[in-house]
């Protein structure tokens, strides 16, 4: 069982880092910096967007301006220009549109993984500890984000999110105000606009310790180990060997469902959704946590840059228990001091990609 299981952690290390093409966008020299990637997975059968989007695409220095998201400044760099003309009209933008109901007695969580960045692209190492911005791809991977964000808040305003939230990591940061700002451009009259809500710091990607900005392939047997640990119940282990615990990663994914959930919950407006901005690794283990499914085999799943996840979080109080009997250690192993409270979730959709139909990632 444990070959099996490192048999898997090589498949994830090995295909979660795809390489990215441009998309004909023009670069400018500037004081700012900018750029962010991922993969491909679940195909669905969705309504084409046949009609070219009238989206009025701006620099990103002027969603920069509108969202007061921080510049990178003082170094030699590079952001670019979105080229008017591009026609992105292949994503399905409706792809939102088929989700169920909201769970009674729950609040929405949409769940997306940034946009790509080059060192996604180099196929090297990115976590807590490295913090590039995204590249081309990732600009209009968040665009096209935020462009289904809009087309779900044109079709149900009272359901759809008005709050982004991120981790503290500028390709989050990035990413975020680039789908709010999307997402706006179809704004309606009275409508209220998509906010940046900020930083919560329980969304940020797993810490790789010494491992962070290494070659994939060179850090690519110490991670199957970690891995392979973490998922047969031995979560003290740490990344790198100074990064981040399993169960620190735990904790962290329950304290972001509820300061999320609560957060929706508080609102002195009808809201009863939220969208935040996180990284794959991550994503990967509050998804597998969520839906009690094994932490061995959500390393098989993909999260694409850009990509949506859809979270029901209960509010009313109903909640499980997370030990070492659950689902996540898939049986391998038994941590016997392990008691994580969190509320009851349902994993409604992972890894929605339709938006980035056309794309060549």
């Amino acid at each position: 069982m444990v070959a099996v299981t490192t048999w898997l952690l090589f498949y994830f290390l090995t295909s979660s880092v795809f390489i990215a093409e441009g998309f004909g966008v023009r670069l400018r020299r500037t004081a700012t910096r900018l750029y962010s990637v991922e993969e491909q997975d679940i195909q669905y059968e969705g309504v084409d967007c046949n009609a070219k989007n009238s989206i009025q695409r701006r620099a990103f220095l002027g969603a920069v301006s509108l969202t007061g998201m921080a510049v990178v400044t003082g170094q030699s760099a590079q952001a670019f220009e979105v080229d008017p003309d591009r026609d992105i009209s292949s994503g399905n933008f409706d792809c939102l549109l088929d989700l169920p109901p909201i769970t009674p007695g729950c609040v929405r969580l949409y769940l997306c993984r940034h946009g790509q960045t080059e060192n996604n692209r180099l196929r090297k190492m990115q976590g807590a500890r490295v913090d590039p911005e995204i590249n081309k791809n990732g600009y209009e991977q968040a665009e096209r984000l935020g462009m289904a964000v809009g087309r779900l808040r044109e079709a149900d305003s009272l359901h759809a999110p008005t709050l982004v939230a991120h981790s503290k990591l500028l390709r989050a940061k990035e990413t975020s105000a680039i789908l709010a700002d999307a997402a706006n451009s179809s704004l309606k009259a009275n409508q209220e606009p998509m906010r940046i809500y900020g930083e919560v710091s329980s969304l940020g990607e797993v810490d790789f310790g010494n491992l962070d900005g290494k070659d994939v392939n060179s850090a690519k047997s110490v991670m199957m180990s970690t891995f392979a640990s973490w998922a047969t119940g031995d979560i003290d282990k740490r990344a790198g060997g100074e990064g981040d615990s399993g169960r620190e990663v735990l904790e962290r994914c329950v304290q972001a469902i509820e300061t999320l959930s609560q957060e929706v919950a508080a609102s002195s407006t009808p809201k009863v959704s939220m969208l935040a901005v996180s990284h794959s690794t991550y994503l990967r283990i509050l998804l597998s946590l969520v839906s009690d499914a094994s932490l061995a085999e959500s390393v098989l799943w993909k999260i694409n840059n850009g990509s949506i996840n859809v979270v029901d979080v209960n509010i009313s109080g109903k909640q499980r228990l997370v030990t070492a009997k659950s689902g996540i250690f898939g049986g391998l192993k038994r941590n016997d001091d392990l008691q994580l409270a969190m509320p009851e979730c349902h994993l409604i959709r992972r890894n929605e990609v339709r938006h980035l139909d056309g794309m060549e990632v």
